[in-house]
């Protein structure tokens, strides 16, 4: 299994309500999902974890190369510009929307294991949901950055054919958008220990039931 954290030190992401970079979020969500399932015996290979790796090509080979059978991306969700508020935040200018919130997965027909990545990113959202998360439906909105076609829209999971970790990952792959973090609210929700370890659990359950593992 490889575990992939979204975005980069220098590159960092979509900035959170109160001014964090995704990365971090990321970093710290792929570190409960890699020790959830380090714990139940699965090989998990960690990319990008220390924010130097840029080359988004060379995260789907170094899974290759490690031997990894599934690929799966960390996100954490932000809105289109045009639905973003101004707010001070420890007298710092920061902006937000409260008007989205939940996960969202994606897969890309261009991978050449489209079929199993759609059925892993359907198991994941299912158990998601019987966690009681929920998914956001902003990316489907007909404007400019979003207009996603829905893959299966009763668990969240979206198609975005040109993300380059999913379409040229060899194997099965799925992004996961694990909450929106300009949401005031969700962004400091999704930052509690419990709420990764629900997120971490969900995956898990997931996976098994698509299996991606044992």
């Amino acid at each position: 299994m490889a575990i992939d954290v979204g975005h980069s030190n220098t590159s960092p992401g979509a900035i959170s309500a109160r001014g964090v970079p995704e990365f971090e979020f990321n970093a710290a969500l792929a570190k409960v999902i890699r020790d959830t399932l380090s714990l139940r015996g699965t090989r998990v290979l960690s990319i990008g974890d220390d924010g130097t790796m840029v080359d988004l090509r060379l995260r789907t080979r170094t899974a290759a190369d490690g031997g990894a059978t599934f690929f799966l991306s960390i996100h954490h969700d932000s809105a289109d510009a045009r639905y973003l508020q101004p707010w001070e935040w420890q007298g710092e200018r920061r902006s937000y929307t409260d008007q989205f919130s939940g996960f969202s997965l994606f897969v890309s027909r261009k991978n050449p294991q489209v079929e199993a990545s759609l059925h892993c990113a359907s198991a994941i959202g299912a158990a998601l949901k019987e966690q009681g998360f929920h998914a956001t439906l902003h990316h489907a909105e007909s404007i400019p950055g979003e207009n996603r076609e829905w893959a299966d829209q009763s668990n969240g999971v979206y198609y975005y054919d040109d993300l380059v970790v999913l379409k040229t990952a060899a194997m099965p792959a799925v992004l996961l958008e694990a909450g929106v973090i300009v949401n005031r609210d969700e962004e400091q929700a999704i930052q509690r220990p419990e709420m990764r370890s629900a997120i971490s659990a969900a995956v898990e359950r997931g996976l098994i039931a698509c299996g991606a593992i044992e």
